[in-house]
């Protein structure tokens, strides 16, 4: 039984220390952390879904509380002002629960308008970190989102407290069961649209509550990174299935991708060589080396599968040097992830923004950090028979065409887990719940 008071209290003590370090070091008293309000649509009564400030979800375990705000001061008990309306049309935002309510003192207020109020009188000190709302502009704030302060805490982001990895192990939970309903919807013959659908009821998550938006693709659509388009009736041949699907607890993310054939044959061996590289490049995970070196050494594990196959008539070694790999694994290894799918911070080098920069091999590599232990990030390898990647290199003898025409109607293969990495090791928090199984 997982104690989330306890873990809950001892994550707002890293917090207090984290942002203590923080606001010293940018020269200021306090900060003030905005949930954010909803956005309207242009001519419009209705709002967007709302999705709330990162720095407030990190302090305040609910799924919204808008037009609320968090209050901290070095020294000072953490308050939150809490809006709670006394609205007839739409459900207010449920109260603080018993875990998380006694790490903070609460001001409830039932009008926006009296946000003010329950704010110290001279904010000349204060740092505002979030949404520039123009009704802040005449508070008198020292700044907002200073960026010697937004760099500190951006860089510590990427260390879980054990609260967090907590929150992460349910949301890769929810997530595989989800998935695991998915695929036998696949099995079953289901369109995408209906196997979404599927996915939405078993994960218990509306569209809105989703981390991103569900990738759902069968047969040449794998081949569509961020394909979610959703054909509303089943191919009249089911050959591959990739889903690409996360789910959210308490405001942190899973996002677990999986690919499956619907028939024995190349490309179902294509699936369990690329499942066997996924485990093995996991594996090779070390505290203190690159992660863009890993993505590296990924890659000459996709020229293994590209010769191995026989999609490229070359050794290994040759395709890697050639830098055939880029078009079949065109994307990143994977990204931090938390609070936000794709968490902030990939790049940078030091708590004082320093950053690296775009890699000059890799531009779609999201992150570039030396591995350390508390980090959580994806591992995610593909390989894709993509059209416009394919026709760089056309009447290109090194190319199996026959083969690669061949293997098109499947699209591709991604498989992708979250790993949490430890002093000593490892910890897969996805395959804790879900295997690659046909």
């Amino acid at each position: 039984m997982t104690d989330w008071t306890s873990l809950f209290s001892r994550h707002v003590s890293t917090l207090v220390e984290r942002y203590t370090e923080g606001l010293a070091l940018a020269g200021y008293h306090g900060v003030l952390i905005p949930a954010g309000a909803p956005d309207r649509r242009f001519q419009d009564d209705q709002d967007f879904p709302f999705w709330g400030n990162p720095f407030f979800r990190q302090w305040v375990p609910s799924r919204g509380a808008p037009e609320s705000m968090l209050v901290f001061v070095p020294g000072e008990t953490v308050q939150l002002v809490h809006y709670q309306p006394r609205d007839y049309w739409h459900v207010a935002p449920e109260p603080a629960e018993s875990f998380w309510s006694n790490a903070q003192e609460i001001k409830v207020i039932n009008s926006p308008d009296q946000l003010r109020g329950c704010l110290p009188q001279d904010l000349s000190s204060f740092a505002l970190l979030g949404y520039e709302d123009g009704r802040f502009s005449s508070w008198g704030l020292g700044a907002v989102n200073p960026p010697e302060l937004m760099h500190y805490l951006t860089w510590m982001r990427a260390y879980k407290t054990p609260y967090e990895q907590a929150c992460m192990r349910e949301a890769n939970r929810i997530a595989a069961h989800a998935h695991q309903a998915a695929v036998d919807a696949f099995h079953e013959g289901l369109s995408e649209f209906d196997i979404h659908l599927r996915y939405l009821a078993a994960s218990r998550h509306r569209e809105c509550e989703l981390p991103y938006g569900n990738i759902v693709a069968l047969n040449e659509h794998g081949a569509v990174l961020h394909y979610d388009d959703y054909d509303r009736e089943p191919p009249a041949e089911r050959r591959a299935f990739l889903i690409d699907a996360g789910a959210s607890f308490r405001n942190y993310h899973a996002d677990i991708t999986r690919t499956y054939a619907a028939g024995k044959g190349d490309f179902a061996d294509m699936v369990e060589r690329m499942n066997a590289e996924q485990l093995g490049i996991i594996d090779d995970i070390q505290v203190g080396m690159s992660y863009g070196e890993l993505h590296d050494v990924m890659h000459r594990r996709i020229a293994g599968i590209l010769s191995d196959f026989d999609i490229v008539r070359l050794p290994a070694e040759t395709i890697y040097d050639r830098g055939y790999t880029r078009t079949f694994f065109p994307h990143g290894l994977g990204h931090l992830i938390g609070l936000q799918t794709h968490d902030v911070g990939g790049w940078l080098t030091g708590s004082d923004g320093a950053q690296v920069g775009r890699h000059p091999d890799y531009p779609a590599l999201r992150l570039q950090r030396t591995i350390e232990a508390d980090m959580l990030f994806t591992i995610e390898p593909g390989l894709y028979f993509i059209n416009q990647l394919l026709s760089e290199h056309e009447g290109c003898a090194d190319f199996n065409w026959p083969r690669i025409e061949s293997l098109k109607p499947f699209g591709g293969i991604r498989i992708e887990d979250t790993v949490l990495v430890r002093d000593g090791g490892t910890e897969n928090l996805t395959r804790s719940f879900l295997t690659l199984k046909h």
